[in-house]
């Protein structure tokens, strides 16, 4: 009888091996529970649907359709080539189901063809009303663009997908992780909302070029998975220690045998396997967090995407900042108790790295 491959035994058997940033995680929290004699708990995945989005009815505006007599228009605007086929383009199949992100782009363009349009009825005085008509057209898109901007967004599988958890956390790295591009591209579609509508939106093909970027990214989703596993892990070490009495672990107020099994938890798996881990985490997360934080201030933001991304970013109760407080938390936690043991750096019972 051949032998199964043991990658497709593990298949078959539903085994999967966990990714490298939680087996890391858990042993850490593992030997740091058999020197304190303390419990923890796992991650539930379960939890990251917090982060979820909410449904796309909930975040896509209404706007009203904006009526047109189509028929006298283009009649009346022979010299406005660029207009007709805005137009007419708009009222073709296609025109009527275009995405939202090209009828973003759309609006810019219809609205530099009236406003070219209407410098040139400018000089007739028999196309005053039609001059009108166009101002009045070019006034209601105006001030409809923040809304189409996120519903340009929102009805957005790629903005979707970047900003959604992932199945896996970051990966282990020895190398820096980047994620600049589509960090860059979040920002500069930021920055197209809020400069709307001062600055017509671009063309198409610079938004599809935005969007495609997020889609492209390996890790938006997940550095939100490790976050959350990461800000969990942390919590549960932080409470074990933070439950050790200090004159159990160190009666005299001086290193014991146990201390020293704990430094050398500390050295070994906390300083030379998480923290790293956690400098990848920084690195990924505070540009990412600030691009957040731009596209949070764009006007108009809809209720329901300004509550998924206050979850994110931004706030004290939002996943970044929960990190931050967990890992601050983390490192005073152990300060305090190495400390009661005289075994900070710097103290008589630190020894830096040692057996284990």
């Amino acid at each position: 009888m051949r032998i199964i491959p043991i990658a497709l035994l593990l298949t078959l058997c539903g085994c999967q091996r966990p990714p490298e940033a939680q087996r890391q995680m858990d042993n850490y929290l593992d030997r740091v529970s058999r020197v304190l004699q303390q419990d923890w708990q796992p991650f539930q995945p379960e939890s990251l649907s917090a982060y979820r989005f909410g449904p796309r009815r909930e975040r896509v505006l209404s706007i009203a359709p904006l009526r047109i007599s189509l028929l006298d228009l283009i009649v009346d605007t022979n010299d406005c080539r660029e207009l007709q086929q805005r137009i007419s383009e708009r009222n073709t199949v296609l025109g009527k189901v275009m995405p939202w992100s090209h009828r973003l782009a759309y609006d810019g363009e219809l609205l530099r063809a009236l406003q070219h349009c209407t410098a040139l009825l400018a000089e007739r005085d028999d196309k005053q009303a039609l001059q009108e008509q166009l101002s009045a057209i070019a006034a209601s898109k105006t001030s409809s663009l923040p809304a189409t901007f996120w519903n340009a967004l929102n009805s957005s599988e790629e903005f979707e997908q970047y900003l959604r958890f992932a199945d896996q956390p970051l990966p282990v790295s020895s190398q820096p992780l980047t994620d600049q591009a589509a960090i860059e591209a979040l920002r500069e579609l930021a920055n197209v909302g809020a400069e709307l509508p001062h600055r017509l939106p671009p063309e198409r093909a610079s938004l599809d070029a935005l969007l495609r970027t997020l889609q492209l990214s390996q890790h938006g989703g997940q550095l939100i998975t490790s976050l959350a596993q990461t800000t969990h892990g942390l919590q549960q070490a932080t409470q074990m220690l933070q439950a050790t009495e200090a004159r159990l672990l160190c009666p005299m107020q001086a290193p014991s045998e146990r201390s020293k099994i704990l430094l050398n938890v500390f050295v070994l798996f906390y300083a030379g396997e998480i923290q790293p881990y956690l400098a990848q985490l920084q690195r990924l997360g505070q540009p990412w967090a600030a691009a957040i934080g731009e596209l949070r201030a764009v006007p108009g933001i809809p209720a329901a995407t300004a509550q998924a991304l206050d979850r994110l970013a931004g706030t004290e109760a939002s996943l970044w900042e929960r990190y931050q407080a967990a890992v601050a938390a983390h490192t005073q936690a152990w300060q305090d108790l190495l400390g009661a043991c005289q075994s900070r750096p710097g103290q008589s019972g630190w020894q830096g790295r040692t057996e284990q």
